[in-house]
């Protein structure tokens, strides 16, 4: 009997020690897949992350891009508008006065009271019809010719808006008025 328990402790231990190595290799595979799962978790976050922050710079840049495009895009009209308006104010005068050059002969009957008579009258009418061509253009295009000039940048230095004083917006009033 001795020998039997001898021999079923020498097993027993044996089968002990096997399956506690068998518990620990189970036990080191499972920490290594997890460890390795981790990892692999980690790298794939690490790479969403990169991958969303470019998407991100990308829309952030483009967004940038557009408001400067947007901004060129609005002084380049503003600049058309106003080169248009300048360049096309010599023809509507013409246009204006056109009537007067069909006029073959004019016969001045002066009075000789008041100011404004004989050729000076002439004169002074045409300065009139000149003097009416900023109301024309904002009858027509719905634009204020003053604050049209009042929102043109100054030359030189755009970090300052035009004065009250001495600047288009009051050159254009006066000449309106």
């Amino acid at each position: 009997m001795r020998h039997q328990n001898e021999l079923i402790a020498t097993v027993l231990k044996q089968a002990e020690v096997e399956k506690q190595r068998v518990l620990n290799i189970a036990d080191a595979e499972k920490q290594r897949l997890t460890m390795e799962a981790d990892g692999r978790a980690s790298a794939i976050r690490a790479q969403g992350e990169a991958e969303a922050d470019i998407i991100f710079k990308k829309g952030e840049a483009e967004a940038k891009a557009m408001n400067v495009k947007a901004e060129a895009y609005q002084q380049y009209n503003q600049a058309a508008v106003v080169d248009k308006l300048i360049t096309n104010l010599p023809e509507i005068v013409r246009a204006m006065a056109q009537p007067l050059s069909n006029v073959d002969k004019i016969t001045i009957v002066s009075t000789g009271n008041g100011m404004s008579a004989g050729a000076s009258k002439i004169t002074g009418d045409m300065a009139q019809i000149a003097a009416q061509v900023p109301a024309l253009f904002e009858a027509l295009s719905g634009m204020n010719m003053a604050e049209l000039f009042s929102k043109i940048k100054l030359i030189g230095d755009p970090s300052k808006p035009p004065s009250d004083g001495d600047g288009p917006a009051s050159k254009a009033k006066a000449a309106g008025k």
